[in-house]
């Protein structure tokens, strides 16, 4: 045999054994080409399935980061506006004794999101204007007088009910009152002078029978992830103010309106 293509046959013995010259596949790559075509297909399919969840919740948490956003930081935002506006249209209607002393102003109801009184608790840093109504949207710009219950400084049971968290979150620290703790609340009526009586979570039942009582709503727990419903009570000790006949009770409220019925 010739010498040449003895060196050639022992020269391509030798590449085979070392490797080279032959295309190697990954391990998964040769899995993958030993599938047949119904194989394949399935395995695709397995893995569009398992990227699925994890896009799901890719897709939640930036939602839930936008929601967060929206109620902590542009809420704010837009409750600072509306409460600034809110409280020039209060000043000028008390200076023109225009201010709604009752639910009937000129024969009809006061209007949802109308200013009606100013809420200063010092205790926890609160100067708000309150607005005529509890639903969502009124709660957006402040605290709301839920319309099922006479003003403040009126006799019976007044009911303000305010955010624990998003848009200001006016009620954050409504939880840090103590009893016998003193606020106020301007209203076309004058300022009515207010003391803690008591603080109530869930179902408890309010405590004695006022001749006048305020009662602020709010809820406990996580923000965006209240637990229960707070309610603080205050008795009035400036004098009863003159009380115009209700028109509306809680059945007659849209349901918006009755989440914090207290």
């Amino acid at each position: 045999m010739d010498v040449t293509v003895m060196q050639s046959e022992a020269s391509s013995s030798l590449f085979q054994e070392l490797g080279v010259g032959r295309v190697v596949l990954p391990t998964r790559d040769r899995e993958a080409s030993e599938l047949s075509a119904p194989e394949k297909l399935a395995a695709g399919w397995k893995k569009d399935v398992l990227l699925v969840p994890g896009a799901a919740l890719v897709i939640l948490a930036i939602l839930l980061i936008s929601l967060i956003a929206q109620l902590s930081f542009m809420g704010a935002i837009s409750h600072t506006r509306n409460q600034q506006v809110l409280y020039s249209q209060f000043r000028e209607s008390l200076a023109n004794a225009t201010a709604p002393t009752g639910q009937v102003a000129d024969g009809s109801l006061v209007a949802l999101g109308t200013p009606v009184a100013l809420l200063e608790i010092p205790a926890i840093g609160v100067k708000e204007v309150v607005v005529e109504g509890t639903s969502s949207t009124q709660l957006m710009s402040g605290p709301g007088h839920s319309r099922d219950s006479v003003l403040p400084g009126q006799s019976g049971n007044a009911v303000v009910v305010g955010r624990q968290a998003g848009y200001g979150g006016p009620f954050a620290r409504l939880g840090e009152l103590k009893v016998n703790q003193k606020f106020s609340v301007t209203t076309g009526q004058g300022v009515q002078q207010y003391k803690v009586s008591a603080i109530r979570q869930g179902n408890q039942a309010p405590v004695g029978n006022p001749a006048s009582r305020l009662t602020l709503v709010s809820a406990t727990g996580t923000p965006f992830v209240p637990n229960k419903a707070l309610f603080v009570d205050a008795d009035l000790t400036s004098p009863v103010q003159a009380t115009p006949t209700q028109v509306l009770n809680q059945s007659s409220l849209a349901k918006a309106e009755r989440a914090f019925g207290g």
